[in-house]
């Protein structure tokens, strides 16, 4: 089979970050009116645009996923142990990790 006609596995969408005009009032929209958590905060405190897919429960899932990633031209970057991203067409941050490996670099 060909490289390229192989896919990636999400396993789920992780997180969804976005770029907004005013901060406080999205703040409050989203946890005081629809009741969720806010989980982080990018450096300097505002959050930075991204999305973010769970691609597997190890670390040879993230492996895989990176060369799919290259595989269809995609420029890894943004690398931790447990993540990597890449650009959409628009140029949005879209970052691959592995769950189960961030849970346990946690724990450690």
């Amino acid at each position: 089979m060909d490289a390229r006609s192989e896919r990636v596995t999400i396993r789920e969408l992780g997180h969804v970050a976005l770029f907004v005009r005013d901060l406080d009032a999205t703040r409050r929209f989203y946890r005081d009116i629809l009741g969720l958590a806010e989980t982080g905060t990018g450096k300097g405190g505002r959050i930075v645009y991204h999305i973010a897919f769970d691609v597997g429960a190890a670390l040879d899932d993230l492996a895989a996923a990176r060369r799919w990633a290259e595989t269809h031209g995609l420029e890894p970057f943004g690398e931790t142990p447990t993540s990597f991203s890449v650009r959409d067409p628009d140029g949005h941050e879209v970052e691959l990790y592995v769950a189960s490996a961030v849970r346990s670099a946690n724990a450690g």
